[in-house]
């Protein structure tokens, strides 16, 4: 399902969620990618959740950083799978199943845990 959503600074860009795929995909009102969020569907004890593996927003030269688009991302792939999202701690490595947060990933990832976007814990 693809959506806009307006920017902190008043610019529109438009959210593809694909549920298939587990990925958020944002670009600008001309088609071109600003980045994505992807996600690796886990299963534990209790059901089904989505890893958070890779994450970058920082296409267009980095222009729609901290803008608000990768916590829509996130409160979109929630309400439509409605799962649980986590993160690994970042200990600077390449986890075994591939995901590794770089640049502002991390930091990104702790400000969602404290707004509750994303659990705070391994699943």
């Amino acid at each position: 399902m693809e959506e806009e959503f307006v920017c902190r600074d008043g610019r529109v860009v438009s959210i593809l969620i694909d549920e298939d795929a587990y990925e958020a995909v944002a670009t600008d009102q001309g088609g071109e990618r600003i980045g994505a969020l992807a996600f690796s569907l886990m299963e534990d004890p209790s059901g089904y959740s989505l890893k958070l593996v890779h994450a970058f927003l920082d296409g267009m030269g980095g222009s729609y950083r901290r803008q608000g688009i990768g916590r829509e991302m996130l409160r979109r792939m929630i309400e439509m799978t409605g799962m649980a999202i986590f993160a690994a701690e970042n200990d600077g490595q390449v986890q075994e199943d591939g995901s590794h947060l770089t640049g502002d990933a991390p930091a990104f990832v702790a400000k969602m845990r404290r707004e509750g976007l994303i659990v705070a814990h391994d699943i």
